[in-house]
């Protein structure tokens, strides 16, 4: 296992036990729906977007969806939710319960889909997808320069979308202080985005080594302008500078040091402008609602460390209500029946510690990304500022990580050199 985390094992099906494959496009197509899924626009329906992805995996299959033993940790997992969430001192939600369960179970669908593709599917389903997206947001912001006035606003829950046919999207924050529009995608905010593009930006580092992959996905996740973004393509340019300076002869690691260091420099630049924009400057807003979350979040957990509270919105809104960070300097009108942004935090204190860390390790032991360490704190990072943990994409990735592997499996991943 190198310093980065190396996995031991590669998933999917081996290439010449997938004689026949259903489609690309419809394994692409539930792909890029749960993705949407993950904080697409609220324009997408997520009941009927959710129902969709279940129908596709089972088209992807046919009627072939056979429990997988090596699946038992993750059925015992959630059968300990379900347990809790139904002996939960308090009131008790279905609705809630069944939707959250219904991505869970997508979740495994969409696993299972990929555990009988060829190894490697996943990555170029991802690139396939990926390289329309870091297009999509360096356009939106051309476009949205450059021609204005083609754009249409559109009020979604009291924020302005300007949009050009729901492709090209960006929305005003709350601040007003993004001088360049952010591209969101297809997502409800470029904090969403990112996690996409630097996937995108660790699969052409890190798998295919295309540079000028790597360059679009570099230059889309700058145009974001998040700052959580910024700092995880950072971590990936300096991790693959670590790596480089582990191979080849001395002059070779040299000149791959040298530039990529110029790459980097620039990049740190913008991230340092960024962080003291938020930090200090008219976007601060920002850095006081993550600090009110994690805060509050975390006196939520203190109060309910074990058992957790649950899936109901409503009963986060009541605990927050009387646990909040009292010396938040945000306006009293914004912490107001607030959800909390942070991810990591609302796994905490909806599951409880005992059941919330199986989840935290699976983002750790994925094994689709070669380097598990490096891609599980691309997700943990990214976690702590989006609330998106329990969605399908990400749910599969944390999933996997919880897969039993036998002994024949792992030395054949060995043999793989993954």
């Amino acid at each position: 296992m190198s310093m980065l985390g190396g996995s031991d094992a590669a998933l999917g099906a081996s290439p010449r036990a997938a004689v026949t494959q259903p489609p690309r496009w419809r394994r692409r197509l539930l792909l890029f729906i749960a993705m949407l899924l993950s904080g697409g626009l609220l324009i997408f329906p997520r009941i009927p977007l959710l129902l969709l992805l279940m129908g596709l995996c089972i088209a992807q299959r046919g009627y072939r969806f056979t429990f997988d033993r090596r699946m038992t940790g993750i059925a015992a997992l959630l059968a300990a939710v379900l347990m809790l969430s139904l002996l939960r001192p308090g009131s008790f939600d279905p609705v809630s319960l069944a939707v959250r369960f219904a991505n869970f179970v997508a979740g495994l669908m969409l696993l299972r889909v990929y555990l009988e593709s060829p190894a490697g599917t996943l990555f170029e389903d991802l690139q396939a997808i990926l390289q329309w997206m870091a297009m999509q947001a360096l356009l939106t912001v051309l476009l949205a320069v450059a021609a204005q006035p083609l754009f249409v606003v559109v009020d979604v829950n009291e924020t302005l979308y300007h949009t050009l046919g729901w492709v090209f999207t960006h929305h005003e924050s709350l601040t007003g202080a993004d001088l360049v529009p952010r591209p969101d995608g297809f997502f409800y905010e470029p904090g969403v985005f990112q996690i996409y593009l630097n996937i995108y930006l660790y699969i052409a580092l890190f798998v295919t080594r295309r540079w000028g992959h790597a360059v679009l996905a570099l230059a889309a996740v700058v145009a974001t302008q998040s700052t959580t973004g910024l700092a995880i393509a950072l971590l990936l340019i300096g991790a693959l500078v670590l790596q480089s300076m582990q191979r080849g002869s001395l002059s070779a690691r040299a000149i791959r040091v040298v530039g990529l260091l110029v790459l980097l420099a620039p990049m740190a630049w913008v991230a340092q402008e960024n962080i003291s924009n938020k930090l200090f400057g008219e976007a601060r807003g920002s850095a006081w609602a993550r600090q009110y979350d994690l805060l509050t979040g975390l006196n939520v957990i203190a109060a309910n460390p074990v058992l957790g509270i649950g899936f109901e919105h409503e009963r986060y809104l009541t605990e927050s209500a009387d646990l909040g960070f009292a010396a938040t300097l945000l306006d009293e009108r914004l912490t107001e029946r607030r959800g909390n942004t942070n991810g990591i935090i609302f796994v905490l204190y909806t599951l409880g510690l005992p059941l919330a860390l199986p989840f935290i390790v699976g983002m750790f032991r994925q094994r689709f990304f070669a380097h598990r360490l490096l891609f599980g704190a691309l997700l943990f990072a990214s976690f702590l500022s989006e609330s998106i943990v329990f969605t399908p994409f990400f749910l599969m990735l944390i999933f996997s990580g919880l897969l039993t592997t036998s002994v024949a499996e792992r030395s054949r991943g060995q043999r793989s050199g993954q």
